[in-house]
């Protein structure tokens, strides 16, 4: 059998990664054809890239991608050009980010080991083959004055961020024949890129603007510069604005909200090179950090007398030349603009320019603001109380919002990794406002594909080129495929899974301690035993009494809850043996955790026999609030154990739950039932109002630290607004039953819209619930309706205070529930209309 190969990949072929002082480089590619007819309408190719690219055609920005992937899937797109086509000359460039392979800079970015540029054309469209496949017709130059920093201190996850210096003068592109690569692909060997279709849709790109300009250091009028940058300052085009040779400008600039935007600076191109400019991004103004303690210095983030800090791009302009450039952008000859190429995250922007030379025209600053399409199709509307609920809202969505790209990130201004217990989270907030589940698909399989066999462990994040392992993360991967059964139903997705589930739970209780029925630590390298980030646990996040003693009860209280999530996902695609089994090894552990790890009051943090050695403080609101949900302690135990560890955290007598871990404490004051979750509510939410309050715009990552101003793992408002306070939540996997369950004492009327799962890009059903006081003061009007969009009906399970009825999901219903008193003693309710009633034993 004769060997074949794999053609489809082009090169630069003289690219070395042996470059030091940089952590890649940029390589342009060109096409220039002709073409003798009209171009069709439609055309469509195929462009994948190592590591990143932006893809043009005659002057206009088409593509940019591809998804992160990594050696397990590595993902390409299709890229609809012919409306870009012309009749007669084309040019088509490719912008390509190469990170390089063997260093351990930009862990954000995976790569393969050799840079790559694919292009190819359907069957279908052969005749424009020659034109665009990738072939040696292709010109390829690296681009010889731009380097990706790593000399950022903070920047140790991105380093993406940009240096162009013009140190040879007016040197010229060095354009080479591409070098096809050729990839065997018989006898079992393959590419090193193991392709796929995209599985997200294309990011949203948005126009957007500053909104502000601060601090103004220029011998050019303030008004002049606000003329030229800010939004509805001028009618028609913005103005330019002239700078005298030899003069320096700084000012900063700010956006209404936090940012992920791509950026364009303008500038009518000069006669020489030599000027610059320096755009440095931050979250807030801050003073200086205290490095040694690793915190950061904020108060509120627009007190413009304090610094902005941050990583920063520079740009040295290229001037008149008798070189071309890549030819990326319209009027080269006559306008020179800086683009940075990966997106940039900020809320404020400091701007220095330097004018070297002759004079220099700076005619401006675009933004496009970027990040995945979230179509939000839930609302909350509450009223009087409108001022308060709101900000929680609308905040929750832009932090989510600006966490969403190729995929869940942890924080868009640093590592922007996509970690298994940040995505948890965020794929379950997904799932309340939109219902889709496209990007938390992609995460589950990610995740699924770091697993590794000599640790029995999923990575903590995926993809990533530096792996990272913390065992409990990978318990929050097998919870994240629990919720999405919960919320679509998948068995043929789920099943195949179900292989490294089990891996990943044998490895846990490969680690139970035959006398104690614990499960110990595994302290070695290799292993990061996080769980929380809390003042108490720096800096690794670990209770320092589990490391000397090898047990946590957080561990074993988060395996048990584990093990019941993955009974589910069993029992669901038919494999009861398992699930029974996971169920009984739950019930094992719980009952080690209560002999060994609970003094008669609270659960300590590891085992009760250590805690009159630690001289740290013995107990953290995790161990309490993990009880309730692993299900250690129910009912009206669990809410007193619950009720008197808020308490304690209050005083400061525990360890307090971070604001990623507080999603976990509503989920225990939910569970445990009775008025305790309602008992809470409202005073929850006083840490972000607290935020609020210091002009935050997205949710902060942890108040202790203070290190990112967003993080989704806060948009915690998201989810108890829509599945607790209006109560709407499947009640059956896949929204096949839906449950609602309004708290009607939280607030004196709501309106919400909650949407159910989105099948094939479109919301499959809508629920309506609201309620208003009625014309007595001691009346409420609660209505509850169901818009299918054409699916078949579901029952509508509706629990409201003394009433449970099962009605079709084609039936409007409204009810007026007649308040007594403020107490709230046994309810009577007057059912106005339905239709189609299955079951009404209150009616």
């Amino acid at each position: 059998m004769s060997a074949t190969f794999d053609r489809t990949w082009i090169w630069h072929p003289a690219f070395s990664e042996n470059q030091p002082g940089t952590a890649g480089l940029f390589v342009h590619f060109r096409r220039l054809f002709t073409l003798e007819k009209e171009p069709p309408t439609t055309l469509k190719i195929h462009i994948s890239a190592d590591t990143k690219y932006k893809l043009y055609v005659n002057q206009h920005l088409v593509s940019f991608g591809p998804v992160k992937g990594d050696q397990n899937l590595w993902f390409y797109d299709e890229v609809d050009i012919g409306p870009f086509l012309r009749k007669g000359e084309n040019h088509v460039a490719v912008h390509v980010l190469r990170l390089f392979y063997a260093t351990q800079f930009a862990p954000s970015f995976p790569r393969l080991a050799s840079g790559g540029l694919r292009i190819t054309v359907p069957e279908d469209e052969e005749e424009y083959s020659e034109h665009l496949h990738s072939s040696t017709q292709w010109e390829s130059a690296i681009d010889p004055f731009a380097s990706l920093r790593v000399d950022e201190p903070e920047d140790v996850f991105l380093h993406t961020y940009e240096a162009h210096r013009r140190q040879h003068g007016d040197v010229p592109l060095e354009w080479k024949a591409a070098k096809v690569l050729e990839l065997k692909n018989s006898t079992g060997n393959t590419p090193p890129w193991n392709l796929s279709p995209r599985l997200i849709p294309p990011h949203q790109v948005r126009k957007a603007c500053f909104a502000e300009i601060h601090n103004l250091q220029s011998d050019v009028p303030l008004e002049t510069w606000r003329n030229a940058l800010l939004a509805g300052q001028s009618k028609g085009s913005r103005p330019e604005v002239c700078l005298a040779p030899g003069s320096r400008h700084q000012f900063q600039l700010e956006v209404t909200a936090h940012t992920t935007a791509f950026l364009r600076i303008r500038f009518l191109r000069p006669s020489y090179s030599g000027s610059s400019i320096r755009l440095s991004y931050a979250e807030s103004y801050e003073d200086e950090p205290d490095l040694y303690e690793g915190v950061r210095r904020k108060a509120h983030r627009r007190d413009m007398t304090k610094q902005l800090l941050g990583p920063h791009d520079f740009y040295q302009l290229q001037g008149r030349t008798n070189f071309p450039g890549p030819r990326y952008f319209e009027n080269e000859e006559l306008q020179e603009i800086f683009a940075p190429f990966h997106y940039r995250t900020f809320r404020f922007i400091k701007v220095d320019i330097s004018v070297e030379g002759a004079g220099l025209v700076f005619q401006g600053i675009d933004i496009d603001s970027v990040h995945y399409p979230l179509d939000v199709q839930a609302n909350i509307t509450s009223g009087s109380q409108e001022s308060i609920v709101q900000p929680l809202w609308t905040t929750s969505l832009r932090t989510l919002v600006n966490c969403m790209h190729d995929c869940y990130e942890d924080c868009p201004f640093y590592e922007q990794l996509q970690y298994a217990m940040d995505t948890r989270s965020s794929a379950l907030f997904t799932y309340c406002v939109s219902g889709d589940d496209r990007l938390a698909r992609q995460a589950i399989i990610q995740l699924y594909n770091s697993f590794q066999p000599r640790l029995g462990l999923t990575a903590s994040r995926a993809p990533s080129h530096r792996q990272q392992f913390i065992p409990h993360f990978s318990l929050y991967w097998i919870c994240l495929l629990g919720d999405h059964l919960e919320y679509f139903d998948d068995k043929i997705f789920l099943t195949k899974f179900i292989a490294v589930v089990d891996a990943i739970l044998t490895t846990f209780a490969s680690l139970i301690d035959p006398q104690l029925g614990l499960v110990k630590w595994e302290i070695r390298t290799g292993i990061w035993n996080y769980v929380d980030w809390t003042k108490e646990w720096k800096p690794y996040g670990c209770p320092l009494v589990c490391e000397r003693t090898g047990f946590s009860t957080f561990t074993n209280e988060i395996y048990a809850y584990t093990l019941q999530t993955a009974a589910k996902i069993a029992t669901a695609v038919k494999r009861t043996a398992v699930a029974d089994e996971y169920r009984q090894r739950a019930e094992k552990v719980a009952a080690a955790v209560r002999e060994h790890c609970f003094d008669g009051e609270f659960f300590t943090d590891s085992l009760v026999s250590a805690q009159a050695d630690d001289t740290l403080v013995p107990y953290s609101q995790h161990s309490q609030v993990w009880a309730v949900l692993s299900g250690i302690v129910q009912g009206p135990g669990a809410q007193e154990l619950l009720r008197k560890s808020i308490r304690q955290t209050n005083e400061k007598k525990f360890v307090q739950e971070s604001l990623a871990m507080s999603f976990y404490t509503l989920r225990a004051l939910s569970m445990a039932g009775g008025t305790v979750y309602e008992d809470h509510f409202h005073a929850f939410w006083e840490p972000w109002r607290y935020q609020l309050a210091m002009g935050v715009t997205t949710w902060i990552e942890d108040s202790i630290s203070q290190r990112s101003d967003c993080h989704a793992w806060g948009s915690a408002p998201l989810y108890e607004f829509v599945a607790e306070v209006a109560g709407v939540r499947p009640a059956a996997p896949g929204w096949k039953a839906i449950q609602v369950r309004p708290r009607l004492k939280l607030y004196p009327e709501l309106d919400a819209r909650v949407p159910l799962r989105m099948v094939n890009g479109k919301t499959s059903g809508i629920v309506h619930v609201s309620w208003a006081q009625g014309t007595a003061t001691t009346d409420v009007w609660v209505r509850i309706k169901v818009d299918m969009k054409g699916a078949q009906p579901v029952p509508v399970h509706i629990s409201l205070p003394g009433l449970e009825m099962t009605l079709d999901s084609d039936s409007n219903s409204e009810f007026l529930v007649h308040r007594p008193s403020q107490s709230l003693p046994v309810l009577t309710f007057t059912r106005l209309t339905s239709r189609k009633c299955l079951e009404n034993n209150n009616s």
